[in-house]
């Protein structure tokens, strides 16, 4: 009985990992009071969770354990704190027995969310417990064999198919944990062949799908959870089909247009699209009676496919009323089941748990054109990024609706404008040689106007999910190239890749101008400095889990002008630092503040350069807390090092002691990289804490996550979470 009250309550958890971000205006409700009922909710669950980790669900304590540690999660409490520590802790305690379909599902989508190295062992053990309980009707039931992660490059070590027809909440949830799982490269191909099977045969004459599947017995009727199932079930199985054809290389051209042409069709195959109609009749009856885990099924279809509305529905407005309007004194929602699940289905719901963009291109496949600015009434399309820049206004945001790459003509910005990844796409800007004010073939040895591939001249460009491969060409001397140049204005940037590996010796990002900037989850590989920035007034720049690995970090240079300028003010949180200097600084140059907390430094020489003036803090100031130093040479002027900074404590004690919180140890990353080698296949991972490292206890204290940096998945990983939206909200906020 119990196993079938879990089974029930879960009917509709599967989607909270395949979502995608749409508009989150709330009209019956305000923004105030939709949040307002999803922090109650979380302070609810945060109070429920036992000592050991655990909440409380008799027969399924690692499912209802995994589900509110996600809720949690999805809902801004850090992955670090002891609550998401515990709850993971306690899923992985048997995972040696762990065989219900529910759990195995919950926890590998827990264990990808949070990120951790060291759990893509067991990730891999469920996904092949899950991959051998599928049976011959291509779905699942309860329990899975504990078959062995080796059994998922060894077909035949696999148990032999069962024969039960399964059901289709179990179904959709091994669905679920299986397409997460295979973003750890685990081939679900096979499965999904038997899972597009098994809802193409058998739909209902309505549209819908029922719990069982029929016989000629009996037919269940159609349930409004089951129904978004087989919606979802049939999205992900065209997806795999789609991306394992775009992965095989030796496909010929005639295969390649099949791939797109299921792209193209999916939303109006006749199947799936009778299955949005009844889905759009569900959410036409929503109301404060409506199963938490309904609304919840309902969101995440809605959410996935990008429509806010279903049918004639605005379905999250009408959802969050009923939500607001049943919630509890407590914080809680709640069933004859209890409060738990109830509560976690409904916080996710008024959030927008936004995950699953990589799923998201699939639906209707890739544009002709690429660059769609998604803010004008008929989001106009345009075949280049120079036209999409050239037609926008001020404040519009352009969408990336391909990977590229696309060759970039150092174009110049000059207005507010964001440009951003499409929900699926990974899009790379290299840099092209264009033409020059003239219309003649631009000429960079000559022309500093040509040596960028975009420039802000004026107003904000706000980057998000881009990455830029910057390879110029010989053009027969040194060039001071830069991939991005800011000359006026300011630069938001966020989970963007910046790298080069034809060692021409650019800067990431040059700032030329008073500026107020911010880089977040970025990773900037190569050349001749990451931030390159001339003394020419008040700049302000913040950098924000970000990796960073160039020959220098910092490199701050005397202005052009006839000033030195100054005023520089560097803050660092979370980073990882690696190169040969770190902190590189024109003597002359004023006033140059720099706070750091939580960064790893691996650097040569830390700041050999750093000062404006022998033994003294003149014109310079740094504030640390709990950074880590891996370095050789600390302190110095113009090269020269300061005998008496040899160490943490000397070097907290020249700043005046503003760094006593830090340590001095060796940093080992998961890939050595030598600091003249850059590549633009080197990865975020790369630069996970070593398995081998006596620090890696404290790999969540210090330095940035590399799960969630970067352009692609990085991206894809941030943007599922609910920083993504608060970091948008700050953004509008900074605008107004």
């Amino acid at each position: 009985m119990r196993r079938q009250l879990f089974q029930y309550v879960c009917s509709g958890i599967g989607f909270v990992i395949f979502s995608t971000v749409v508009s989150s205006h709330v009209q019956a409700q305000t923004e105030q009071e939709v949040t307002a009922s999803r922090l109650k909710g979380v302070e609810f669950l945060k109070s429920q969770q036992q000592e050991d980790g655990s909440w409380e669900f008799e027969g399924h304590p690692v499912g209802i354990t995994a589900l509110c540690t996600m809720a949690l999660l999805e809902n801004g409490i850090p992955v670090n704190d002891p609550l998401i520590q515990k709850g993971r802790q306690f899923v992985l305690k048997d995972s040696e027995k762990l065989k219900s379909t529910y759990d195995l599902s919950l926890a590998i989508l827990l264990l990808s969310r949070i990120g951790n190295r060291e759990d893509k062992a067991e990730i891999r053990r469920f996904a092949a417990r899950l991959i051998a309980g599928q049976t011959t009707t291509g779905g699942w039931s309860y329990t899975c064999p504990l078959a062995s992660a080796s059994s998922l490059s060894n077909p035949r070590a696999r148990p032999k198919l069962g024969t039960s027809p399964g059901d289709n909440s179990c179904t959709q949830f091994a669905v679920l944990g299986l397409w997460t799982a295979s973003r750890s490269n685990i081939n679900i191909d096979d499965s999904m062949i038997g899972v597009a099977r098994r809802f193409v045969e058998t739909q209902n004459e309505d549209g819908g799908w029922s719990y069982k599947l029929p016989t000629e017995e009996m037919k269940e009727p159609s349930r409004n959870s089951m129904t978004l199932a087989g919606l979802f079930c049939l999205t992900v199985a065209r997806a795999t089909k789609i991306r394992s054809l775009n992965q095989d290389v030796l496909k010929d051209a005639e295969s390649r247009t099949e791939t797109k042409k299921e792209g193209d069709t999916l939303i109006s195959d006749p199947i799936f699209a009778k299955g949005l109609e009844m889905a759009g009749t569900y959410a036409a009856g929503i109301s404060a009676s409506s199963a938490r885990y309904f609304l919840w099924s309902t969101e995440r279809v809605g959410v996935l496919l990008g429509l806010e509305t279903l049918g004639k529905t605005d379905w999250f407005s009408k959802g969050a009323s009923a939500l607001i309007q049943t919630q509890k004194e407590d914080g809680s929602w709640e069933d004859s089941r209890g409060k738990l699940a109830e509560t976690a289905f409904a916080i996710l719901f008024l959030r927008k748990a936004n995950l699953g963009s990589d799923i998201s291109r699939m639906l209707n496949g890739e544009p002709a054109k690429k660059f769609q600015i998604y803010t004008q009434e008929k989001k106009p399309e345009f075949e280049t990024l120079q036209a999409a820049v050239a037609a926008a206004k001020a404040g519009d945001l352009i969408r990336v609706n391909g990977d590229g790459p696309f060759g970039v003509p150092h174009l110049e910005i000059d207005k507010d404008l964001s440009i951003e990844a499409g929900f699926g796409y990974a899009p790379v800007f290299q840099y092209e040689r264009g033409k020059n004010r003239l219309g003649l073939r631009s000429r960079p040895e000559r022309d500093p106007d040509v040596r960028h591939i975009l420039r802000v001249s004026k107003g904000t460009l706000a980057l998000e999910g881009i990455g830029f491969e910057f390879d110029p060409p010989e053009v027969g001397k040194d060039v001071p190239w830069a991939a991005i140049v800011v000359n006026g204005g300011n630069l938001k940037m966020l989970n963007c890749t910046i790298s080069e590996q034809n060692d021409k010796g650019m800067a990431a990002v040059q700032f030329l101008k008073p500026t107020d900037s911010t880089i977040t989850n970025c990773f900037f590989v190569g050349g001749r400095a990451s931030f390159e920035i001339e003394g020419t007034g008040k700049q302000s720049i913040s950098v924000d889990d970000s990796i960073l690995f160039s020959r220098k970090i910092f490199s701050v240079l005397k202005s052009t002008g006839t000033t030195a300028g100054g005023d520089i003010n560097l803050n660092l949180s979370h980073c990882t630092v690696q190169g040969a200097e770190g902190f590189v600084f024109e003597r002359f140059v004023k006033n140059i503040h720099v706070k750091s907390d939580h960064c790893a430094f691996k650097v040569e020489n830390l700041g050999l350069s750093m000062l404006s003036a022998k033994g003294s803090k003149e014109n310079r100031s740094f504030a640390g807390d709990a950074n880590v130093y891996d370095v050789d040479d600390w302190l110095g002027l113009s090269g020269k090092a300061e005998s008496g900074v040899t160490d943490v404590k000397s070097w907290s004690q020249f700043w005046g002691n503003t760094d006593e919180t830090s340590l001095g140890d060796t940093l080992a990353f998961a890939f050595r990289r030598p600091n003249n080698s850059f590549n633009h296949r080197y990865k975020p991972e790369d630069w996970e804490v070593s398995e081998s490292s006596p620090l890696l206890a404290r790999g969540l204290d210090f330095g940035a996550k590399p799960a969630s940096v970067g352009a692609g998945a990085g991206f894809s990983r941030f943007r599922s979470s609910i920083l993504y939206n608060e970091w948008k909200q700050k953004q509008l906020a900074e605008a107004k």
